[in-house]
């Protein structure tokens, strides 16, 4: 059997071509979105979790849609409230929420970028703080929102994120309760 090791050699190696040609045509996505049903839900639980009234987006207009609404809980940061969604011309914006958000809080949030001023919201300050790399713009609430540190994030416009940040409001104050069955509950 002289030829059997060069032979199974050469098998070997055609499997492996064969199986990295089929990997190559195998379509993959870089990205999985899917929308979010029930943001007022996860909003309630986390509040009833947390004793928070966490913010919602609340009266955006066509184009947005909740994307990742959750509790992170990151090492050395406290617990915070997040709740993205995707805007208009692949514009995004989140609102970041927590009990205990000091300086470095604040920081981690808006990828210590610097300040680039204020707007004025609905009657509140915000601080408008823009990356060095340009990617990600945040205002910053002057006031707590209901209690907790509020900011808004995003790779959106200037203009979507005052958008996005006008339309953010306690989850008992918003029109999602109404919508969505539960019973107001603070």
């Amino acid at each position: 059997m002289p030829g059997g090791i060069k032979s199974m050699v050469i098998s070997t190696v055609v499997v492996v071509a064969a199986c990295l040609v089929w990997w190559a045509f195998v379509p993959r996505v870089d990205r999985v979105s899917q929308p979010v049903e029930d943001v007022a839900g996860i909003a309630r639980e986390i509040g009833l979790q947390q004793h928070w009234d966490p913010a919602v987006a609340d009266g955006l207009p066509a184009g947005w849609q909740a994307v990742n609404v959750t509790l992170l809980d990151q090492a050395g940061q406290p617990a915070t409230w997040q709740a993205g969604y995707d805007g208009p011309n692949n514009g995004y914006a989140a609102v970041l929420q927590t009990n205990d958000g000091g300086a470095s809080w604040v920081n981690a949030q808006t990828g210590s970028g610097s300040s680039e001023g204020t707007v004025t919201i609905g009657g509140v300050a915000w601080m408008k703080v823009q990356r060095s790399d340009g990617d990600q713009r945040s205002l910053v609430r002057s006031t707590p929102l209901n209690g907790l540190s509020t900011v808004v994030t995003g790779t959106g416009s200037w203009a979507q994120i005052e958008q996005f940040a006008a339309s953010v409001k306690p989850l008992s104050k918003s029109s999602l309760v109404a919508n969505s069955g539960l019973p107001p509950d603070n």
